[in-house]
């Protein structure tokens, strides 16, 4: 039950019930469905251990906890209150995914559940814009300035409902999903997979081109970057992304809006402003949802965003998130290696025992009445010969269990980084979209690695430190750069 309320609440929350009228608004459904969701959980929860493994869940506790101190520590304890009833609906997508996605099979539909979804939003913006589908409900009109700020025309550009109103996070959450249409990829199967990946993938492509979004053009080519570089390496993937760029900019892909460090001068004020709050209260931060109390505009950079209003403590948890989940992502992909022969001999009846991060951990060997054990990796002792056991056999053959398919987590990695591009110029710290992925790539890496402990629990923070200090030190370089 819990499964199933989650996946509805992953398709009521990218669809919006406020498409359907604002009074919906009101009603605060999505709230409602979140406490029965949460409800119908527990018995997952204390059945299935695999989300106490994942340090994620710990990292976005701790996080909910560094919101409420940044209202506290301002005097504001009515403040914390407020904070949760405008994130926890964002933080539960992720919470009831990694609670109830239990197996390979639910996690495939969780994320034919997230990519539907979208599909969805963008079959129905595509109507806004070519039929006036819902009036102007899917478009916005955005005006367009010269460099001398002279109006010149207004730009139509393509959005959804409730989180996604804006062009930009419609674009942020359809350059997510299309990397994870691949999940139903099938070797062979023409029809299928034109049906199934690529029509519904260039759906939601050409939707993304009429948001007009310039975050959403480098995402993309960020996405062809990741994608083509372990073919092509990385000097023809970068050649690749750059064309891709000036032919998209050729298209007219922005909608006549520059991308130039001129036309991101705005930007580059907020990030200005956004590192003098954190300035004047570093470790806390002014408050969550205070930015634009203190400036005009919001900081149009999801880390500056949080460094300024959560402070270190919040912000080193937020960058924790993404770097321990990318980590996680990284070690799931095994490195490539030739296995040895035994003492010269050939190969005989192996029964390959996978380990949880998708590599070799031993392989048995039944040969004669013996059962070899042995390890791939060079600097490994010499194997031992042992009889055999029918509970060492037993042992084996459950090793043998199918594993997560590396593409699915090939397409996740390139979702990931799909978000933190596009999240580089957008201030989405707390939206959906972030935990939505979050969650769908946690519960893979919990599902990949068994119900075992996580290997980062104790080195994650020298590699987030590291992270915060080089984007501090870069933003304070882009800020100083532009005087």
């Amino acid at each position: 039950m819990g499964f199933a309320l989650t996946i509805v609440y992953i398709a009521v929350t990218i669809i919006s019930p406020e498409q359907f009228g604002k009074e919906w608004a009101t009603y605060h459904a999505l709230i409602f469905l979140a406490g029965i969701t949460a409800l119908a959980s527990i018995p997952s929860m204390l059945t299935y251990r695999y989300w106490e493994s994942s340090i994620q869940t710990y990292l976005l506790l701790g996080f909910i906890v560094a919101i409420s101190l940044s209202q506290v520590a301002h005097g504001w304890l009515g403040g914390v209150f407020e904070s949760w009833r405008m994130f926890l609906p964002s933080a539960a997508v992720f919470f009831f995914i990694v609670v109830n996605v239990t197996t390979i099979r639910r996690l495939k539909i969780a994320i034919g559940a997230a990519v539907a979804s979208c599909l969805f939003v963008a079959v129905e913006v595509l109507c806004g814009y070519y039929l006036g589908f819902q009036g102007e409900m899917f478009i916005l009109r955005t005006n367009i300035y010269t460099p001398q700020d002279e109006l010149i025309g207004q730009l139509a550009r393509t959005r959804g409902a409730g989180f996604l109103s804006d062009p930009n996070d419609l674009a942020q959450i359809l350059l997510i999903a299309l990397p994870l249409t691949f999940v139903a990829w099938r070797r062979g199967r023409v029809v299928s997979n034109f049906f199934l990946v690529l029509l519904p993938g260039a759906v939601m492509l050409w939707a993304t081109y009429l948001t007009h979004s310039r975050g959403g053009l480098i995402g993309l080519a960020a996405v062809a970057l990741m994608a083509a570089r372990k073919k092509l390496g990385t000097t023809a993937s970068m050649v690749l992304a750059a064309t891709l760029i000036f032919g998209m900019l050729a298209l007219d892909f922005t909608g006549g809006r520059g991308i130039s460090t001129a036309d991101g001068t705005d930007r580059l004020e907020a990030w200005a402003n956004g590192l003098e709050m954190f300035k004047s209260s570093p470790l806390f931060g002014i408050g969550f949802n205070g930015f634009t109390d203190l400036y005009e505009i919001t900081a149009h950079n999801s880390f500056v965003l949080c460094l300024a209003e959560l402070g270190l403590l919040g912000s080193t948890l937020w960058v924790a998130l993404l770097v321990t989940t990318t980590t996680n992502l990284n070690r799931l992909i095994p490195v490539q290696r030739q296995p040895g022969k035994l003492f010269g001999l050939l190969p005989l009846f192996e029964a390959g025992c996978i380990n949880n991060n998708g590599g070799f951990r031993r392989t048995a060997v039944l040969s004669e009445g013996i059962l070899v054990s042995k390890y791939f990796l060079a600097c490994e002792a010499p194997p031992a010969l042992i009889p055999i056991q029918a509970t060492a056999i037993t042992s084996c053959n459950s090793a043998l269990s199918p594993g997560v398919p590396q593409l699915w987590i090939g397409t996740m990695r390139l979702a990931l980084v799909s978000f933190i591009t596009t999240a580089w110029f957008l201030s989405r710290s707390y939206t959906t979209t972030m935990y939505l992925v979050l969650g769908l790539a946690t519960a893979m890496i919990a599902l990949q690695r068994g119900n075992g402990k996580s290997a980062d629990r104790t080195h994650w923070l020298f590699s987030t430190i590291t992270t915060e200090v080089a984007l501090i030190i870069v933003i304070y370089g882009l800020v100083h750069f532009r005087h």
